[in-house]
């Protein structure tokens, strides 16, 4: 095996909720999708079933094959062909982490360090996580244990100290379009949880397996529950239609936090916190492009991909959008959805069906 590294279902939980939570935390990209109004914290809470329901799929596949990965079981039953599949599953892995670090980037240069070269914070994410992705998956799935409590404190302390500003009248009238574009909202919210093919493909490293199931239900959980206190924060706080104008809505209601004269102007540490955040993001999906791509290509070592798939994450991030503007088209909702979709859904149901039909039994890899 190219890593001997092992997590256990607890840390791959929290790699699944991190990776997805600390993006909602900056862009909020879900108060320009349905339902649009202030009905969206009840999408947040509706989108647990669904949740489940995206991740069913891989659970399928991961309880059919605990010891193997994704890419050894397409590579088994599909042959060539799942080689194919797989080098697409290595791109999705590196798209995403082009598309953490230009958000990252974007972020910080937007808003709070508008002067500064955007290559600047890019290159130096990227410079961090080189040695935690040759450390490998055991570090990775360290660090998600440390920064996780940091990260869910915060939050709490965000609530506590934004109480007096917020007006929950903000909320109603509840339902006020119907229960059609609540449900869409909460679909929609649902989709974007493409994180639960971590467990696709981490499966060899996970030392518990028989724990998978409770590790997709507490995951679901949390980022339901995290995402409705944050939706209620920024629309008790700004209000629906201020807060579909912010494009740091989070961060911007941080930035009201005033405790009598002394205690002010506490976005430096939320930003501090949110770096943290964002570094597990890149690592793990970064860690995943390298892995992915070595087991296609049948190499003994791991490490030597690490550089230059560094130096392709950077370049791309760079490339793949002319300003924040034109990222926020590719992901919005009507785009972004269906894209993330396809791989955390439709393959591995697609793949579920041909075992179904065929029967085949998996060759030697």
């Amino acid at each position: 095996m190219l890593d001997n590294g092992k997590i256990s279902w607890k840390q791959i939980t929290l790699l699944i909720v991190l990776a997805r939570f600390i993006l909602t935390l900056s862009f909020l990209p879900f108060f320009s999708a349905p339902p649009k109004n202030q009905d969206l914290w009840i999408s947040t809470i509706l989108s647990f079933p669904l949740q489940l329901m995206v991740a069913l799929p891989i659970f399928i596949i991961a309880k059919r094959f605990p010891n193997m990965s994704l890419i050894h079981v397409l590579k088994s039953y599909l042959g060539k062909f799942g080689s194919f599949i797989g080098f697409l599953y290595a791109w999705f892995f590196l798209h995403s982490s082009a598309l953490t670090l230009r958000e990252f980037g974007e972020f910080l240069t937007t808003s709070p360090y508008p002067e500064t070269p955007i290559i600047v914070f890019m290159s130096i994410s990227i410079l961090f996580a080189i040695p935690t992705v040759r450390y490998g998956i055991e570090v990775i799935g360290r660090i998600a244990e440390i920064i996780f409590p940091i990260i869910m404190f915060s939050v709490f302390l965000v609530v506590v100290l934004l109480a007096k500003d917020m007006d929950f009248k903000q909320v109603f009238p509840i339902c006020e379009d119907g229960i059609l574009p609540i449900v869409s909202g909460a679909f929609i919210l649902a989709s974007r949880t493409k994180e639960f093919l971590f467990i696709g493909f981490l499966m060899p490293f996970i030392k518990n397996s028989k724990n998978i199931k409770k590790s997709i239900i507490y995951a679901s959980m949390i980022l339901s529950l995290s995402s409705a206190i944050i939706s209620l924060i920024v629309l008790t706080t700004f209000g629906i239609e201020q807060a579909k104008n912010r494009t740091f809505a989070f961060y911007s209601a941080v930035r009201l936090i005033c405790v009598g004269n002394f205690f002010e102007r506490i976005d430096a540490i939320y930003i501090g916190i949110w770096v943290l955040g964002i570094f597990v993001r890149v690592a793990i999906y970064y860690y995943l492009t390298v892995i992915v791509t070595a087991w296609i290509l049948d190499l003994k070592d791991y490490q030597p991909l690490v550089l230059p798939i560094g130096a392709i994450i950077v370049s791309l991030s760079i490339l793949m959008a002319d300003s924040i503007v034109e990222l926020e088209k590719f992901l919005s909702y009507k785009i972004y959805t269906w894209y993330q979709l396809l791989f955390s859904v439709a393959i591995p149901v697609l793949f579920l069906l041909f075992m179904a039909i065929k029967k085949k039994e998996p060759k030697k890899t």
